[in-house]
Order: structure tokens, then C-alpha cells, then sequence
């Protein structure tokens, strides 16, 4: 296994206690920054296309409690591409993280694509993870219509594989701000992820996409032992009822799941409603790390 490690301290300065160190990790395809030095580990995933960048309103206040491990993937947010297969690649640098750390039953914190690999370890690691925050994420995404068959969810998947690397630079932009715009609310937050989703490898972007939708964890959603908590966005509250009943019965099996409605929000629970998603957070690590 190559592995490469490069260490450079950061000191910032504050008035409210003594300088944090950072340390930067770079685990096969994963690039890490971490923080804190609490007795428990907390791994940060984001998701298609993003950076750790996603997780800076709640990992300063995490690493004052936690070590906190923030990752950016290779091909993401202007870190250099690997081959495919993307998956198995972001998959193997969280269990090399874990095991180069030796981290003690770890808590993931994944969201969108960084939710569907927190669950994916959680399955092939049952015994190493000390639970998974999955922040709007399926363990089949699209979920499947009545009547679809594999060689059709493959179709579709080729099909926006293909048309995503086929367009030019400026159609691509413009697809990338359209569909950000459905995935958060305030518009200078679409100008924010737009402009780091632009920073990644295409080539990775439509992969990393194409087998996603192609994968369908939930044949081992009873192999995992640990909590998994899943954040998900309604509309309205009046919305939410159904919303939780959908991501409930996608993750049938997973023996201790809870589901939690953040509203009103999208898909990027952490800049719409970012006190209500510090709290789910905080809720969950305290139910995971609570004395027995």
C-alpha cells in the first residue's frame, strides 16, 4: 500500500485558548487535514464533486472536543485525479485513514456521495466503526422505479456519463449552476459550491456519479453493527412525514437507524439550516459517546 504523509502545522491565533495544530495526511486517494486532539475520532466525508470546505461551519467546534479528520477526495475541489474505479479508491482511503491512525471505533460523518461511502466502510468494517452520520444520502440513489431493470439504470447512467464529458466547457458550467441551484437555497451559496464544483476533474465528477448510481448498498445493511443516523431535508414540516418514510424504507435492515428531518432545506443540509444540523450532530455524537 503506498502511503504518503506530509505534515505541516498550522498555529491560529486566538484569544479564547491555545493555537490549534493541523496536520495534513494524504492516504491513497484521500486528502485529510486533521485537528483536535480528543479522545474520539470524528471522519468527515463530503460528497460528489465537493471538498472539505462543506464541513468548515461545524469542524473548528468538533476538533475542540474531537480529532477531527477532514477529507477531500482525489479529482475534487482541485486535488490532482486518480484512475478509476472512484469508489472502491474514496472507500480504501477511509479504511487506510482508520488503520494508518489507529483509530478506535471512529465516528463518519458523510454526506451525498461521502454518506453513501461512510456506509459502504460501516458494511465492509462493521466491527471498526463507532457509528455514521449519513447527511442526505441513500444506499441506492436514484432510488429504483416500479418495474426498472439493471440494464436500464445502467443506460441511464452511460447516458449521463457520456453527455457530461461531451459538452463544452461553458454548457458544462452552466449545467453545474442549474443543478446546484436545486440543491441549496441562499444564491450565494450556489455561487460558492458552483465555483469549487467547477474545480474538480470532470472526468472524476462523471465517474465518481456513474457508479454511484450503479451501486446499491442495501443487500449488507444488516451486516452493520453500528448507530447510523440519517439527516434529511423536507420542503415544509408538513413534508417531512413522507420524506422520512421514503429513506426509512430504502434503508430497511439496518439494525439501529435513525431518521431526522432538517426543514426547510435541500441537499446541503449544512448551509441551509446550519444550527439545526450542528445540533443533529452534536445529538448524534452525544448518543453514540454517552456513558453506558
Amino acid at each position: 500500500m503506498f502511503l504518503r504523509l506530509t505534515v505541516a502545522f498550522v498555529f491560529c491565533a486566538s484569544t479564547l485558548g491555545p493555537a490549534v495544530a493541523q496536520t495534513s495526511l494524504h492516504v491513497g486517494a484521500a486528502y485529510v487535514t486533521r485537528s483536535g486532539n480528543g479522545p474520539h475520532a470524528v471522519i468527515l466525508i463530503p460528497g460528489l464533486a465537493s471538498g472539505a470546505y462543506v464541513w468548515e461551519g461545524i469542524s473548528p467546534s468538533l476538533a475542540a472536543r474531537y480529532t477531527v479528520y477532514a477529507i477531500t477526495f482525489a479529482g475534487f475541489d482541485g486535488e490532482p485525479p486518480v484512475q478509476p474505479p472512484y469508489f472502491d479508491a474514496f472507500t480504501k482511503s477511509i479504511e487506510d485513514l482508520i488503520a494508518q491512525e489507529h483509530l478506535a471505533k471512529p465516528i463518519l460523518i458523510g454526506h451525498s456521495l461521502g454518506g453513501a461511502l461512510a456506509l459502504r466502510v460501516a458494511e465492509e468494517q462493521p466491527d471498526r466503526i463507532g457509528g455514521a452520520l449519513i447527511v442526505d444520502s441513500l444506499p441506492i440513489f436514484p432510488p429504483p422505479q416500479p418495474g426498472e431493470t439493471p440494464e436500464q439504470r445502467k443506460a441511464q447512467a452511460t447516458s449521463f456519463r457520456d453527455s457530461f464529458l461531451s459538452t463544452t466547457p461553458d454548457q458544462f458550467a452552466d449545467t453545474v449552476r442549474r443543478f446546484v441551484s436545486y440543491l441549496v437555497t441562499d444564491p450565494k451559496n450556489v455561487d460558492l459550491i458552483t465555483s469549487r464544483y467547477l474545480r474538480s476533474d470532470r472526468a472524476t465528477y462523471a465517474g465518481a456519479a456513474y457508479e454511484l448510481v450503479l451501486s446499491d448498498l442495501r443487500p449488507d445493511l444488516g451486516k452493520i453493527t453500528a448507530p447510523i443516523g440519517v439527516l434529511v431535508p423536507a420542503d415544509t414540516e408538513a413534508n417531512a412525514p413522507q420524506t422520512v418514510t421514503l429513506y426509512t424504507q430504502l434503508y430497511a435492515g439496518t439494525a439501529h437507524l435513525t431518521v431526522t428531518p432538517i426543514f426547510p432545506s435541500k441537499h446541503f443540509i449544512m448551509y441551509d439550516q446550519p444550527q439545526q444540523f450542528a445540533n443533529a450532530v452534536n445529538a448524534f455524537l452525544a448518543s453514540v459517546y454517552a456513558p453506558r
